[in-house]
């Protein structure tokens, strides 16, 4: 989502978006190589080539970028719900899955550093990126959960089996494949890693 206006309610134009966008660019790239902790407002007005004060026009703190970048990457999540808004037939299912790993890893390429201090943040309860992720993946999770939900209805799950929660652990398992899928491949083949993501995936979600 693009802002409309600044920090003093003044229309961001054209010059003023390359500013904002210089700004949430240094925000992108000092991430990919400091700690979140350790970036200062001083550090991101300098990687994007603003005055300090010139950064205050737009983002009060370093937080604020950091949490624009996260909307960027929300809006790229939506999506994903088709994947199971779509038919699981049994000779299909394990196609879909596999589908959805492989875009929840397309995301993560673009924008694994912002999710992860989302996560960390969210973690730690830190209430604006606890939103942040609840608003990310709001869409997805009632997808799924409408998806085990008829399967639970069909008796294909446990009695005691909650569709609502397994959303929640189904949506962590194709996050946690694409956040360390770089680790993961020093043990195994990529076609191992996400085959067996997508195995795990259709049996939490079908019952089969």
């Amino acid at each position: 989502m693009v802002k409309s206006t600044n920090k003093l309610g003044h229309r961001i134009g054209a010059r003023g978006g390359r500013t904002r966008q210089a700004i949430l660019d240094a925000t992108r790239g000092l991430l990919n190589t400091r700690n979140y902790g350790d970036i200062r407002v001083s550090d991101l007005a300098s990687a994007a080539g603003v005055s300090p004060s010139n950064f205050y026009t737009y983002f009060k703190t370093v937080e604020e970028p950091v949490l624009a970048l996260c909307e960027g990457a929300a809006e790229d999540f939506q999506p994903l719900a088709a994947h199971f808004q779509a038919d699981w037939p049994g000779d299909r299912a394990f196609g879909v899955a596999r589908a959805f790993i492989l875009d929840v890893m397309s995301i993560w390429r673009d924008h694994g550093q912002v999710l992860r201090v989302e996560h960390m943040l969210a973690d730690n309860g830190e209430a604006a990126f606890v939103e942040s992720r609840v608003r990310r993946l709001r869409r997805l999770h009632l997808a799924i959960e409408r998806r085990v939900a008829q399967a639970h209805a069909t008796g294909l799950h446990p009695k005691d089996y909650n569709p609502r929660l397994a959303s929640y652990q189904i949506a962590s398992i194709a996050e946690s494949t694409a956040a360390s899928f770089d680790l993961l491949r020093r043990a195994d083949t990529p076609e191992a890693i996400l085959d067996t993501a997508a195995i795990i995936i259709v049996k939490l979600t079908t019952g089969r």
